[in-house]
């Protein structure tokens, strides 16, 4: 395992590092980590958007005794969840808006006043000013397959 989970023991302290589980009491970063220990996948609805509470400020991992990787961890099993088509509807919808303009979260008529507003061009020199380019970020995202997991979900 990259992430070296094997050498967790349970000792709790990435949990008492963690400031969502600050947040959010029923958040136990270490069941996560173990079920990436032991291999299992869940199919409990409740732990699909607890694995992407994360926000990898890294503060589990620089707190852990053994010095385990515990993001990497996460991340593989966000990368397994998202696989099995386990995305959260607003990352869903953010991934849309990129397949759209290119980027996560796209301008808007009062962003592009306020540009003009500022003397500069309405729309800023990304992806969204050039056709091709947004037609070549469009191209790699299908070819990657990320159009399929962004895409809606079959009812």
């Amino acid at each position: 395992m990259s992430s070296n989970i094997e050498r967790c023991y349970q000792c709790g302290q990435c949990t008492a590092a963690c400031p969502m589980a600050e947040q959010e009491q029923a958040y136990k970063i270490r069941r996560f980590l173990q079920m990436e220990k032991l291999g299992l996948k869940s199919e409990e609805p409740m732990d699909i958007p607890f694995i992407f509470y994360c926000t990898t400020c890294y503060k589990c991992q620089d707190n852990c005794p053994q010095g385990v990787k515990i993001v990497d961890g996460l991340l593989s099993i966000r990368e397994a969840a998202v696989r099995d088509g386990n995305i959260l509807p607003a990352h869903r919808k953010i991934g849309q808006m990129l397949m759209d303009s290119g980027h996560a979260v796209p301008g808007n008529e009062e962003g592009k006043k306020r540009r003009l507003q500022l003397g500069l061009n309405e729309i800023p020199p990304t992806v969204a000013s050039s056709e091709k380019q947004l037609n070549d970020i469009k191209i790699l995202l299908n070819l990657s397959g990320f159009d399929q997991i962004v895409a809606e979900e079959k009812a």
